[in-house]
């Protein structure tokens, strides 16, 4: 149960980045979208600090790739996963047969670490000798790794008491929902979608639960309007939420999800990037005639204050002169992760930000991050709340 960015962080998937950053080269950033090639060692350890400064806070931290193992004990969630991470055409009909083979041989452990990481044509022992095996390098991969699944959030959002298994519009993530789905079956929780997943790229990034029945969904680069309607249309039949705002962004790398311009960081507090909101558009998606209508609305923080129940919100903007802020966002300096009410954690690359934070009594729990900041993703990002408490919530 998820009713809030900020309430009382109790459960949280996670996922440890593993050997699937080492197959990020030059050649292929673009298409895995990295920025740069990562140290995978320097990743670990300073994701390690992220869960750590979690768990000291009494959060419960679940692992992607030990619920992935756990799931794939089922044969037939095995047999699915395996399938979608295969194709078919491409390999042919003997390379095809043999990876399977191979992918059957694994433990339910090994396989998930294999579906994540990636498989290369080399690691089979037993290639038939066919064109396609012929025609590509020594490493080209069977199974595809999956380099951007540390960023958790955009592939599942619970929303309330439901679950979203969202779909990504980049093809190098599409195959994370297909995981994220068979952990969130595990942990039983309760699809949103009828159909399974919503019909148009949907990421949980673009995401925020603010409380009391508000949602606000952001709509750019990776989320199309389509799929904020669909989303809205879900919530209001459900009676998960009682009003959902939609902020068109402007596409861009710097701003490819609305957590990249903004996130909570108390009930009635927000973090933001000044330079990036003020060329967004808010509107209001309302119930009409079995789908929702769009009504502009002049003031973000008015229409989200006026949904809360509140005078006002305060806004905090991202930290230092018009330089400083346009480089800490882009290293994700509104990218924060509530623990609780006025607790955050933060990249302490970003200190402009995080003074500001705690001018305005914002306590900032920073976490290393010169290689966790290579992929485009801060602590929220990092992160998909499983359970939040409400024991301090404006009711």
């Amino acid at each position: 149960m998820v009713e809030s960015e900020v309430g009382v962080l109790q459960r949280v998937l996670v996922h440890r980045p593993g050997r699937e950053l080492d197959w990020v080269v030059p050649d292929d950033l673009g298409e895995l979208l990295f920025d740069e090639v990562p140290w995978l060692v320097a990743v670990q350890r300073e994701h390690d600090q992220f869960t750590a400064v979690m768990a000291d806070h009494g959060v419960e931290v679940c692992y992607l790739g030990q619920l992935l193992a756990e799931a794939l004990v089922d044969p037939v969630t095995r047999h699915e996963l395996t399938c979608a991470a295969l194709d078919r055409v491409l390999l042919g009909e003997a390379l095809y047969e043999a990876v399977v083979d191979y992918l059957d041989g694994l433990s339910s452990g090994e396989l998930a670490e294999r579906l994540i990481a990636g498989v290369a044509l080399g690691e089979i022992a037993q290639v038939p000798r066919t064109l396609v095996t012929c025609s590509g390098p020594d490493l080209a991969f069977v199974v595809n790794p999956l380099p951007n699944q540390q960023f958790v959030r955009d592939s599942g959002s619970w929303i309330g008491r439901g679950v979203s298994v969202n779909r990504l519009a980049k093809p190098a993530r599409v195959r994370e929902a297909h995981q994220v789905k068979a952990v969130l079956r595990l942990l039983g929780g309760r699809p949103l979608w009828p159909e399974g997943s919503p019909p148009a790229p949907l990421e949980g990034g673009d995401v925020l639960v603010v409380g009391q029945g508000c949602v606000v969904v952001g709509v750019g680069e990776r989320t199309v309007a389509a799929a904020a309607e669909a989303l809205a249309a879900q919530l209001y039949d459900q009676q998960i939420a009682r009003t959902v705002i939609a902020v068109l962004l402007p596409k861009g790398r710097p701003t490819m999800h609305l957590d990249t311009v903004m996130t909570m960081v108390d009930w009635d507090t927000f973090l933001v990037s000044p330079l990036h909101l003020r060329q967004c558009q808010a509107f209001r998606l309302i119930p009409r005639g079995g789908g929702v209508g769009a009504v502009a609305v002049d003031d973000l923080f008015s229409e989200i204050a006026r949904a809360i129940g509140v005078p006002g919100v305060r806004v905090i903007p991202i930290g230092g002169d018009s330089c400083a802020q346009r480089r800490e966002q882009w290293s994700d300096a509104a990218n924060v992760l509530a623990l609780r009410p006025g607790v955050v954690i933060a990249y302490d690359r970003n200190v402009h930000t995080n003074e500001s934070l705690n001018h305005f009594g914002i306590t900032v729990l920073p976490v290393a991050s010169a290689e966790l900041s290579r992929g485009r993703g801060g602590p929220h990002c990092l992160s998909c709340p499983l359970w939040r408490g409400d024991d301090d919530a404006l009711l």
